[in-house]
């Protein structure tokens, strides 16, 4: 095992490692985590979310998951299925079943450079969420290295597969503080013919209410972005290509032909810039105009809304970051609203300005519940402590 040669390691919102170790098996990651040094372990690969969450408790090593999670992809065509290691990354991953057609909608921020493991640990999707939902729709199967360095299995590697509890549930989303994914059997799709469609709307509501057209004549948008504000608002749809004709007669707005670029705007919005604010809201759909309301009240950068997936973002970049105690209050109000009808907030990237200011996931409903979880599979602190929900 090596500690990795570097003068400048990278944060972890915005605390900076002790160290920065970088297993080259999976055997010495094992051995790694099973140690009892006193410090956290954060697994890193990709390296594309370290800024979410809330810091690391110290003293704590960056480790380096890339060399001990490599291997090959099985990939079985006929079954739609695919086994591949956690260190893959989504571009090489896509590469592959490009080459049979197929593909794993999975599109987080930087898709090229997030890891498989990586992106189930964080359990957020991107635009084509809209249509395919999220990371964890797509296990079949994981393997997971506890904090004892023992490793455990759950599910399997076919699509009928209803044995046992579902850990994976529990595993995706959890940030890695309650195990680190090394293997993952996920379901595929076979790859469409698509359309980007760029159209105006005087308004959100304007805009949502083309969305609900499109849902209720069974067109199913692959993604539907909704970006704008005060100035007005626009859309871009993405349809399989014999859709077209149908949703253009039945949108009430005209169509023009998009590309790519607005795409990866909308994928990649926020976390283009270290010091952004982006702030992610899920509610109900009778709540995204109040929700994008109370946002728009702090005069983001940009302002996106996902309908169908009833998720609202806003961004703030460079002097557009507002002031700490302005963030805070609105920030504690609308957490607060969206608590009531089962939504929340999620901060996704804080500037270090606002750390110690604004929390990163606010109130849960269930706080004891997720602490006694994170005390059952990882009693000593050793992986991501103090990160998730509640400092856990």
């Amino acid at each position: 095992m090596s500690e990795a040669a570097t003068q400048a390691p990278p944060l972890v919102a915005g605390r900076t490692p002790e160290a920065v170790v970088a297993p080259a098996s999976l055997d010495e990651l094992r051995e790694l985590v099973a140690e009892r040094d006193g410090r956290t372990l954060v697994p890193v690969a990709g390296g594309t979310r370290l800024s979410l969450g809330n810091a690391p408790r110290e003293p704590f090593a960056l480790v380096d998951v890339r060399g001990a999670l490599a291997g090959e992809v099985e990939h079985e065509p006929a079954d739609l299925t695919a086994v591949a290691p956690a260190g893959v990354t989504l571009g090489e991953l896509d590469a592959q079943l490009a080459a049979s057609g197929q593909r794993l909608p999975l599109d987080p921020p930087h898709a090229e450079d997030a890891t498989l493991g990586g992106v189930l640990a964080v359990g957020t999707g991107g635009p084509l969420r809209t249509r395919h939902g999220l990371p964890r729709d797509f296990v079949l199967g994981m393997t997971v290295l506890r904090a004892d360095g023992e490793l455990v299995k759950a599910g399997g590697r076919v699509v009928k597969n209803v044995t046992g509890y579902d850990l994976m549930r529990l595993w995706c989303g959890s940030l890695g503080t309650i195990g680190i994914v090394t293997s993952v059997a996920v379901r595929v799709l076979p790859r469409v013919e698509t359309v980007d469609l760029c159209f105006e709307v005087g308004s959100l509501g304007e805009g949502q209410a083309l969305a609900e057209r499109l849902l209720r004549a069974d067109l199913r948008p692959e993604w539907l972005d909704l970006t704008g504000g005060d100035g007005g608002w626009q859309g871009v749809v993405r349809l399989v290509e014999g859709a077209v004709p149908k949703a253009t007669e039945i949108a009430g707005a005209d169509f023009v032909p998009g590309n790519d670029d607005a795409y990866l705007a909308a994928r990649d919005l926020g976390f283009g810039d270290a010091e952004a604010l982006t702030l992610r809201a899920s509610c109900a759909t009778s709540a995204i105009a109040s929700t994008a309301a109370a946002l728009e009240a702090l005069a983001p950068s940009r302002m996106l809304v996902r309908p169908l997936a009833r998720e609202v973002r806003a961004t703030w970049e460079g002097d557009a970051v507002p002031e700490a105690d302005a963030v805070a209050g609105a920030v504690g109000r609308l957490r607060a609203g969206l608590a009531e009808g089962g939504g929340a907030l999620i901060a996704e990237r804080i500037p270090d300005a606002l750390r110690g200011t604004l929390d990163t996931w606010g109130r849960t409903a269930n706080p004891t519940r997720m602490a006694a979880v994170k005390a059952a599979f990882d009693p000593d602190g050793r992986l991501n402590a103090g990160r998730f929900v509640g400092g856990i």
